[in-house]
């Protein structure tokens, strides 16, 4: 009934009659800070389970599950959770949301998004509940338990979210093909790391080479795509290879014509050159753009929309998988500690991160807890003050992924003009140079590549 390891489980539902499969429950625990997130990310199928209670069991090393019946009791070794704390029950309404949390009296109280409940409260999509100082959330799913490949090849983290498990098993089985895939998503959900996970999976003995397309003039483009005259192009230094064009959404028309071409022949000619140099280069591209619209908006070719692509993955922001944030927040921790700087989570501090909007997603919850690491007190930890002192010097930051958008190209178009001089940069947006350099680090822009 329980599965450590979303890794080796979770896999598509694949119906053999026309009947849609029932949704299944799956009750996810988010973590706690009060063991380290130990548990963070652990899946509990509720396939037959019509009720949830849980309750204390300071004897367990870790949860303890009892089922009975339709009943499953849950027990959390946590002083802070009282003997019969709370359940979870599961109706067939057909409502939205059929899932109802009631407290039963206990000390501590029962809270859904920050807020103590009282008595019985029906839970939306999405709600993250919190039994003393462990938090949950229930999803339902389309997915079945009959194996599947090992996706710890593609992200070590792993994932709790239906919706990007699928993402990562499609993008598992597909990467030793040629089938080019577009991955979007808003800045910061990773677009560029499956992108290398991808080639480290497809077995090419090529590099995988990284194509920023973002605010570069439509001449600078062409040379940094096919190359001039005694210097080779990116595509020339991917053959055999990986190349990652980074924001295709932003390719003028007539880059997009020379790009179709080279594309659908497999070669191009350097600029100044009339012979073409072939290539074998896999194609992925990223972007914050929807290049279905944009095609139909007359932006975007379609030609070359259909050549590029094979598979379009549509990255969840983090807001959107909130179930992942303590599997995200353990390995970053994890990773201060390997770079030998002792780092823990309070649990108020915990609280402060499922709570937040996030809107530069998981790199901004990396960088969070990295420069709030540096603050922490002599022991490591990492306290709820810690995380506001960081996040309210990040001012001028939208929480809006649309201000987002705007205010990345916005800065990419500065870039071009300024040539990638930060000060040149602040005082055209009006802004102070510590600004432009924190945007740089949020969206993960070099300025050395406009010098």
């Amino acid at each position: 009934m329980t599965r450590d390891s979303l890794n080796d489980t979770l896999v598509e539902e694949e119906p053999t009659d026309a009947e849609a499969p029932r949704p299944k429950a799956w009750l996810i625990s988010i973590g706690s800070a009060e063991d380290n997130l130990a548990a963070a990310g652990r899946i509990i199928q509720l396939d037959a389970i019509r009720t949830v209670r849980f309750g204390r069991d300071e004897s367990a090393d870790g949860l303890s599950l009892a089922e009975s019946g339709s009943t499953l009791r849950i027990g959390i070794p946590f002083g802070w959770v009282s003997s019969e704390h709370a359940e979870v029950t599961l109706h067939d309404d057909g409502a939205v949301g059929r899932f109802t949390l009631t407290d039963l009296g206990s000390r501590n109280g029962t809270h859904v998004a920050g807020e103590r409940i009282s008595g019985t409260m029906r839970l939306r999509p999405g709600d993250v509940f919190e039994i003393g100082r462990s938090f949950w959330m229930v999803r339902e799913m389309g997915l079945r338990n009959i194996g599947g490949p090992r996706l710890s090849e593609l992200d070590p983290t792993g994932t709790a979210s239906p919706h990007l498990h699928h993402i990562h098993r499609t993008l598992h089985r597909l990467a030793k093909s040629s089938i080019p895939i577009v991955l979007r998503g808003e800045t910061g959900t990773g677009k560029e790391y499956l992108a290398h996970a991808i080639h480290r999976t497809s077995g090419r003995k090529g590099r995988l080479v990284v194509a920023n397309l973002g605010g570069l003039s439509e001449s600078r483009l062409e040379l940094a795509l096919f190359g001039e005259e005694g210097r080779p192009g990116l595509f020339e230094d991917a053959d055999g290879g990986t190349l990652l064009l980074d924001e295709l959404g932003e390719l003028s028309a007539n880059v997009q014509a020379k790009l179709l071409v080279a594309l659908t022949e497999g070669r191009a000619s350097r600029k100044g050159e009339v012979s073409t140099r072939s290539f074998d280069v896999r194609l992925v591209a990223s972007t914050l753009h929807d290049l279905q619209r944009m095609v139909e908006d007359g932006r975007f070719r379609p030609d070359l929309y259909s050549r590029l692509s094979g598979f379009v993955a549509e990255l969840p922001p983090l807001r959107s998988r909130r179930e992942d944030i303590g599997m995200l927040a353990r390995a970053f921790v994890q990773d201060l500690q390997r770079e030998g700087r002792p780092t823990r989570l309070t649990s108020n501090a915990f609280r402060r991160l499922l709570r937040g909007a996030w809107p530069f997603n998981v790199r901004q919850l990396r960088q969070t807890l990295g420069t709030a690491a540096l603050l922490a007190s002599g022991d490591g930890t990492i306290t709820a003050d810690a995380l506001a002192e960081v996040l309210e010097h990040d001012d001028g930051l939208p929480e809006n992924p649309d201000e987002v958008r705007t205010l990345r190209d916005e800065l990419l178009r500065s870039l071009a003009r300024c040539s990638g001089d930060p000060e040149r940069i602040a005082k055209e947006m009006n802004r102070s140079t510590v600004q432009i350099q924190r945007w740089l680090e949020r969206f993960a822009i070099s300025s050395e590549s406009f010098k």
